[in-house]
């Protein structure tokens, strides 16, 4: 991991390109630095200026007396080498590169920013940039930036590091959460990426004593280990990563003749990677820095805890009380659309409400009605109560106005303070119209406060989320071996592709229950297969280079006897002969009839970046009209199977609806499970792995079809997968 102390804490900070005008480029950060409060050594240095806006200058950084910790560089892109260089004589650690015109450029900038990174990297210093507005500690009040936004006001110093790989982003960003009171405790925008990423940040920071709470810009990343490496430190050190990713289209996706592939678009990829690593994705400014604030000032529930064998974000049961029957009626439809139980008001604090106010509700929603005006101790006993009783996690209070009320603001004051010195009641959250002196009052004693009454319910919904990401990550893990121990076809050099049954021959070896088969090089073998295996049964061409067989009719369904059996053989071997001399005909595919009662799909692709990506969901020929997938890194743990199969729909199939036996959802994920392993076991020569119809049955699920895709690879480059790794 880069050590970023002497970028992020630097206690000798050199301006190279420093100007005597506080306005431009190379004056901006020693403005900043100099009425802001960093208490460190600042040098300017200027060819010809002995002073710079009041400070001692020197004409290069080979006049410095003494080593830099960080250098921010505002020259021409035509002196950055040799400025590089000087730091290399410096001994400086760490250097900021404001400059453009580098690798966005394309061409000779491209080759410049390689040298550039190399000196860096050749020389111990940790680069950020170039092409980018540079990094801020507020804690230790350093800026090394070129932007005048801190000169407008400061958000105050807190718990949330803050990354961005566009520089525009980062200064409106900065401005949202001065505007939000979110406290920041570092900015940093990485630009053209040539030293420090996203990643490395992110990594950092999960490290910072200072930070709870990462909020993350992305656009791309051409790193994937690298992104899932600083991930997965977010996550064991129990920090919330909030991650807000543009360019959702399919436009980078791949394109590939699988429906695998197709399915897989760049986008579903990396929601694949935030759900393994439990990120929060905010698809809005607005939401991005709703999560920050959520994450970082809010409590987590821990009163009550998900069973074993409840989901890993399932949401602690919630108490809603309104003054609203309509708002708590919205509130309810959030709270159903985001799983939050909402059990019913205890029996006692129930009877004491309805004796006070006889048309109230006592179930949940509570509903305290517009009487709250004439009775305002009503509302505060409500909430007290909810509070205070081991039924929920969480209590969710929408007042309308009523927080500006003299008549319940006093009492509303005294019931969340007694809550709040108690330390065991559940976490409040306050939804309606408060002031900012009012919210500020609430906040100091725990308590979250929106205008929208949903964004209170999803706030409940994130929390317990949240805890339940903190406790799985101080959960012992295991590491799964059992790709390393399954079967490799042997594949030939130049093979870019395995015949149907060479794939259904290699799954069932590695343990994936697949329908029974043979392979049949004439017509009598396969009446023999068909009359071994018993009638009916489907045969299908068999050529690696045919991939969808029954766009050319190369494939018979049913077959009942062996004269049909005769029959199909020859269809499928006119079918590849129809397709052109070019197309290798193995024979025919003589495989059993399942029956059963739906189709699921599973597949597993090999991303550029993030390697093997899994799929599974609903199946069939219409798979890509309907796109009921769920995603995951490959190899799965069971649980993100269980999870996949819950997502996509899939487990529907497997509950044993209109009258179907239910099966095993457990048993079916194991299978998944063993897919991707299966998939890793072929390492970096894997391309695409496909099952498609996995069929579901009163027994479990059956491969009826697979198509395996492979670039040609090394034999042995199966040993040396990248998605070897530990999984929970």
């Amino acid at each position: 991991m880069p050590d970023l102390s002497a970028l992020l804490q630097p206690r000798t900070i050199a301006v190279i390109g420093a100007s005597t005008q506080p306005d431009k480029v190379g004056g901006m950060p020693v403005r900043l630095l100099s009425e802001l409060g960093y208490t460190g050594r600042i040098v300017p240095v200027h060819a010809s200026a002995s002073e710079v806006q009041g400070l001692a200058a020197v004409p290069t950084l080979d006049a410095l007396d003494t080593p830099a910790d960080l250098a921010i560089v505002a020259l021409p892109v035509s002196a950055s080498l040799d400025a590089m260089r000087q730091l290399a004589r410096n001994g400086t650690r760490a250097a900021v590169f404001f400059t453009s015109g580098f690798a966005e450029t394309g061409g000779d900038g491209t080759a410049l920013q390689a040298e550039l990174a190399a000196l860096a990297q050749a020389h111990g210093i940790t680069l950020l940039g170039p092409n980018c507005l540079g990094a801020m500690n507020l804690r230790e009040r350093v800026f090394a930036t070129f932007s005048p936004i801190p000169l407008s006001g400061l958000p105050p110093v807190g718990d949330v590091g803050l990354v961005s790989q566009s520089g525009a982003f980062g200064a409106y960003a900065f401005a949202l959460a001065r505007e939000a009171a979110l406290g920041l405790s570092h900015w940093v925008t990485t630009g053209n990426e040539a030293g420090l990423h996203v990643a490395d940040v992110i990594e950092w920071l999960a490290r910072d004593e200072a930070t709870r709470v990462i909020l993350a810009y992305l656009e791309g990343c051409r790193d994937g280990a690298r992104l899932r490496r600083a991930l997965a430190a977010a996550r064991a050190a129990g920090k919330p990563v909030v991650v807000t990713k543009v360019g959702t289209t399919a436009a980078g996706a791949r394109s590939a003749q699988s429906h695998t592939a197709s399915l897989a678009g760049e986008d579903a990829v990396y929601q694949a990677v935030f759900d393994e690593y439990g990120v929060f994705r905010a698809d809005t400014l607005e939401e991005f820095f709703r999560l920050g604030y959520v994450l970082s000032r809010g409590r987590r529930p821990t009163r009550w805890q998900p069973s074993a064998k409840e989901p890993a974000n399932a949401v602690t049961p919630v108490a809603l009380v309104t003054v609203s029957g309509g708002v708590g009626i919205m509130m309810a439809d959030q709270a159903e659309a985001l799983d939050v139980p909402l059990p019913p008001m205890p029996e006692a604090p129930a009877a004491a409400l309805r004796s006070a106010i006889p048309f109230a509700s006592t179930a949940n929603p509570i509903d305290v009605t517009g009487q709250v005006v004439a009775q305002p101790e009503v509302l505060l006993g409500a909430i007290a109560a909810a509070a205070q009783s081991p039924d929920y996690g969480s209590v969710v209070a929408f007042l309308a106005g009523g927080a500006g009320s003299p008549r319940i603001w006093p009492g509303l004051q005294d019931t969340v303070d007694a809550l709040y010195r108690s330390g065991t009641a559940a976490p409040l959250l306050f939804s309606g119209l408060a002031d900012d002196d009012k919210r500020r009052w609430l906040e100091a004693r725990g308590a979250l406060v929106f205008r929208e009454p949903a964004h209170a319910v999803q706030a409940v919904a994130v929390l317990a989320r949240a805890a339940a990401q903190a406790a799985a990550a101080q959960a012992p893990v295991s590491v799964s071996a059992a790709a390393d121990s399954l079967p490799v076809p042997n594949v030939p050099p130049g093979t870019t592709d395995l015949s149907e049954f060479e794939a259904m021959q290699w799954l069932a070896a590695c343990g994936i229950p697949t329908a029974p088969h043979g392979l049949a090089r004439d017509a009598d073998e396969a009446v023999r297969i068909a009359e071994t295996i018993g009638y009916p049964v489907a045969i299908k061409l068999c050529s690696p280079d045919i991939l969808h067989k029954s766009d050319v009719g190369g494939v018979v369904l049913n077959v009942a006897d062996a004269r049909a059996a005769r029959a199909a053989f020859a269809q499928v071997h006119a079918a590849a002969a129809s397709h052109g001399t070019s197309a290798r005909f193995d024979g025919a595919l003589v495989a059993g009839m399942v029956r059963g009662w739906g189709e699921l799909m599973v597949g597993v692709r090999r991303d550029p970046v993030f390697g093997l990506v899994a799929l599974a969901g609903i199946g069939g020929t219409a798979v890509e009209i309907f796109r009921q997938t769920a995603f995951g890194l490959a190899p799965l743990s069971h649980g993100r199977a269980r999870t996949m199969l819950r997502a996509s729909r899939a487990e529907a199939l497997l509950s044993g609806h209109r009258g179907h036996p239910a099966i095993d959802a457990e048993a079916v994920a194991e299978v998944l499970v063993r897919v991707s392993q299966a998939a890793a076991a072929l390492g970096p020569g894997l391309d695409t792995l496909e099952i498609n119809p996995l069929i579901v049955t009163a027994r479990g699920v059956v491969a009826a079809d697979a198509v395996v895709t492979l670039h040609a690879a090394d034999p042995d480059s199966h040993k040396n997968g990248p998605n070897q790794e530990t999984t929970r």
